[in-house]
């Protein structure tokens, strides 16, 4: 006799009382289950629907990082930048990622590498600060848009904070030319920002630079 027909045979002979009693007794456990994966559905979708679109990104990989002050300038950025009503949808995520320039750190800087390449790729990043030895790595390969783009006249910087590409144009900025950043990012090597060629979100970083340069 199949269990369904058993489970029916006997279901018949009971009163409902009995047929909740039994019903609790023996699926309690997947009643359980069930509840609780409609529980994490409804979180995840609760988390994914309440989660802010990025008006604009900004990694900083380097050795060392004030990570308080950091959380200071995404503050500032973020009320600068966006209005009150995009900050209801929308906010400036400044994220800092593990990197050091030690040659014994080589499989965190790769994991972190990939990562950077990986989000470039799909235009999820904006804006990098970077040691300059990796930043002259991807300079070489045509990673940065011209800031002189991106500004009303020319560039607010001191010459000797200025890199350039091969065709001559001003692509990065030395940290320590870049007010509000020139304080909480260290190490032993330099560190350039960079605006990525790839980035879809042009008006929010020439508005970045009004504020980094208050103009």
């Amino acid at each position: 006799m199949s269990e369904k027909r058993r489970v029916k045979e006997l279901f018949s002979t009971m009163s409902k009382k009995e047929k909740v009693k039994y019903l609790w007794e023996y699926y309690r456990y997947y009643l359980f289950g069930l509840i609780f994966v409609i529980a994490v559905t409804v979180f995840l979708v609760n988390e994914q629907s309440g989660q802010k679109e990025y008006a604009l990104t900004i990694h900083v990989l380097a050795d060392s990082v004030y990570s308080t002050e950091i959380e200071k300038i995404e503050q500032r950025l973020n009320e600068e930048i966006l209005s009150e009503e995009e900050r209801e949808t929308h906010e400036v995520s400044i994220q800092v990622l593990p990197y050091s320039s030690n040659p014994a750190d080589v499989t965190t800087v790769q994991a972190t590498l990939q990562r950077l390449v990986a989000e470039i790729s799909v235009g999820d990043l904006d804006v990098v600060f970077i040691d300059k030895n990796q930043y002259e790595i991807m300079n070489r390969e045509e990673y940065f848009y011209n800031l002189n783009e991106l500004i009303d006249g020319s560039l607010p910087v001191e010459e000797q904070f200025i890199f350039y590409d091969a065709n001559g144009q001003a692509v990065g900025i030395d940290s320590s030319g870049v007010p509000l950043f020139n304080q909480v990012i260290g190490g032993t090597e330099p560190v350039v920002m960079g605006v990525l060629r790839n980035t879809k979100r042009e008006d929010k970083i020439k508005e970045l630079f009004n504020v980094l340069f208050e103009k």
